[in-house]
């Protein structure tokens, strides 16, 4: 099974670095947006970058998530910090991605 990554410079003073194709949806605005990310950016990298790729402002109540390995959305707020390797060795995410408006309460 191929993971679509690219080893970019291998051997290559310049210093490549891995790359994944990464695959977000919008939920709100049902807008998609493909792109490379270095698996060593962090996953508020890639959320930021998502923005920028689907042209959408980021609202205070989106929310940054993936499908568990149950199939499941689960939140990776609490995880932002780590790199997109880590996170994807941790079973938090693969490559696929969503925005989701947060549920305020009262």
């Amino acid at each position: 099974m191929t993971d679509e990554i690219d080893i970019k410079g291998a051997g290559d003073p310049k210093g490549g670095r891995e790359k994944i194709q990464v695959h977000v949806r919008h939920l709100g605005e049902r807008e998609k947006a493909n792109f490379k990310a270095d698996l060593d950016d962090t996953l508020q990298a890639v959320w930021d970058e998502s923005y920028v790729e689907l042209g959408i402002d980021k609202t205070e109540r989106d929310v940054w998530q993936a499908a568990n390995k149950q199939g499941e959305p689960t939140s990776l707020m609490d995880h932002l910090g780590l790199t997109l390797g880590d996170a994807r060795s941790r079973g938090l995410c693969d490559k696929d991605f969503e925005i989701a408006a947060g549920t305020g309460g009262a």
